[in-house]
């Protein structure tokens, strides 16, 4: 009779004992393509550009996840150039942008996640309705937090992979991405100087 009772409550536990969730990553690719052309270029170092030039981003999710772009300016404003959940097995381009004056760095902060930020959200939303030094300056900091949070010890996995296309880039004629996987959260700094 022991035993039974022994036998049983081990079944009832392992029934309604949760497991553990299983970590998922991310597994995603970026493309960032300039001028005319679409001209394919690397976002592993500094993007010379000229005022008046524009930038195209091509974003392919494997899976279900979430994406922000947040432009973080020469003048120390930001702006959020997209902030919305991405279906697994989907590609986004994004609409053109031009660069103008002032002249200085740009940094795009791409963000690609499993789960929303529920802080970033909510300060997103603080500096959309403020627009205040002070906001955009904790919004800022939120950001850099990110970053340093996923990045861990230094800067996440990437491999530069073909894609599909033409390009004057490589010289064999097809464009690149960068590809990130591996983790449940990145974050991604582009410097455009111009």
């Amino acid at each position: 009779m022991k035993k039974m009772t022994f036998t049983f409550a081990v079944v009832l536990f392992v029934i309604y004992v949760p497991l553990p969730l299983v970590s998922q990553s991310l597994d995603w690719q970026i493309q960032f393509l300039r001028g005319r052309n679409r001209e394919s270029t690397p976002i592993n170092r500094a993007i010379r550009m000229e005022n008046g030039d524009a930038f195209v981003l091509v974003i392919q999710a494997d899976s279900d996840c979430h994406c922000c772009i947040i432009c973080y300016d020469s003048e120390q404003q930001i702006d959020v150039l997209y902030n919305q959940a991405v279906k697994g097995g989907s590609e986004i381009h994004f609409d053109p942008v031009w660069l103008a004056e002032p002249s200085g760095t740009e940094t795009l902060y791409v963000i690609m996640s499993i789960a929303r930020h529920e802080e970033l959200e909510k300060l997103i939303k603080l500096n959309e309705n403020s627009r205040s030094r002070q906001t955009n300056g904790n919004l800022y900091r939120e950001v850099v937090r990110l970053q340093n949070a996923a990045s861990g010890l230094g800067e996440p996995a990437a491999a530069i992979i073909s894609s599909g296309g033409t390009s004057r880039g490589p010289s064999d004629g097809q464009g690149f991405a960068t590809k990130f996987s591996g983790k449940e959260a990145y974050v991604r700094a582009i410097t455009i100087r111009h």
